[in-house]
């Protein structure tokens, strides 16, 4: 048996399971004097002011089965006798507030881009940079504000939230980077302070008239919905690439509708395809194929729109399965009954 300590080993940690919602656990035993998320293992240690705090803790779980949000977790003693500051690092926060916060994406069902993570982040404080980059934890961004009471505020606000609903979840820590380097303004990087970076490829003068999208994104905790403004879509990509186009990309495309196919059809619906695709601009129409259940027609607001909705979600995974994204024969959907009518207009009002 484990040799009594002040440190707790939690496991079955879920990524829906927050910091707060350990330390809601454990607070009623005494002061809790540091926490350790090992997202990666699904566990947690957590470290009590004392041995009797932890040992009062362990007794009761005993005899009452711990639970958060409908998940069971299980406690026991850890072989660590006291946390240091190694281990602390060793997953990339410290105890000190810092104006970069490291993000982990979890449940990652939509892309999520540069430009999304700016509309997320930047109502909280001046966002300076954003770095983001796949580790074996998931999808992770370095997010830099121009002051660290910035990156507290919207740590505070922002941990935990799914930014669409029941996926995209937001695990937020303090970085120990004092400074992040951006070399390039593209899909992966952005210093917002210095607009001039190269995008690693020349791309085509961006095309007039597209930056007009509107809308809201649904910030989701706890079932409820928080609405804020969303940039302009085209613009904002286009502005991400330094002035330019992204690779791939004419800007000359006049074909304003796609067609989407090798959906999965027991849990794609029309809200889910909106909030995929209005990533890349105003939603005209949507409508699934009823002879087909796997496919999906969406008309976009003009061809720059579909033409980016086509280039970055072409092959993208949704619900375990590979998306096929190509432009359709059809110039335009017709309204009948099976039509959605969806604008981003229109969804923001109804936020």
């Amino acid at each position: 048996m484990t040799e009594p300590s002040k440190v707790i080993h939690v496991r079955n940690v879920g990524h829906e399971i927050s910091e707060n919602d350990l330390l809601q656990l454990f607070q009623p035993f005494g002061v809790i004097t540091k926490l350790v998320m090992l997202r990666a293992k699904n566990q947690a240690l957590i470290q009590m002011q004392d041995i009797p705090s932890a040992v009062n803790a362990l007794q009761f779980y005993a005899n009452v089965q711990p639970s958060i949000r409908g998940r069971n977790v299980y406690i026991q003693f850890s072989s660590h006798q006291e946390l240091t500051t190694m281990d602390q690092n060793t997953q990339g926060r410290g105890d000190e507030p810092n104006r970069i916060l490291l993000v982990t994406i979890h449940h990652m069902l939509y892309p999520i881009t540069v430009d999304v993570l700016h509309q997320v982040f930047s109502p909280h404080g001046f966002v300076e940079k954003i770095v983001t980059f796949q580790k074996s934890a998931g999808f992770q961004a370095l997010i830099q504000y121009q002051s660290r009471q910035s990156a507290v505020v919207a740590r505070t606000a922002l941990q935990g939230r799914n930014i669409y609903d029941g996926c995209c979840q937001l695990d937020i820590q303090f970085s120990n980077l004092d400074e992040l380097q951006v070399n390039f303004n593209n899909e992966r990087s952005r210093d917002f302070t210095n607009p001039n970076l190269p995008t690693e490829q020349k791309g085509r003068s961006p095309q007039p008239g597209y930056g007009d999208a509107g809308g809201m994104y649904a910030l989701q905790a706890s079932g409820r919905g928080v609405a804020f403004p969303q940039m302009a879509n085209a613009a904002a990509i286009a502005a991400a690439f330094g002035g330019g186009l992204p690779p791939g990309i004419s800007g000359t495309n006049d074909r304003c509708t796609v067609l989407v196919s090798n959906l999965n059809p027991d849990r794609i619906d029309e809200d889910k395809l909106f909030n995929l695709f209005s990533i890349y601009g105003n939603i005209v129409r949507i409508k699934l194929l009823r002879n087909k259940p796997d496919h999906a027609l969406i008309q976009m607001g003009d061809g720059f729109q579909a033409e980016l909705a086509v280039h970055f979600l072409k092959g993208a995974m949704l619900f375990g399965k590979r998306l096929e994204v190509n432009f359709s024969k059809h110039p335009n959907i017709t309204q009948g009954a099976e039509t959605h009518e969806r604008s981003l207009k229109r969804r923001s009002s109804a936020t």
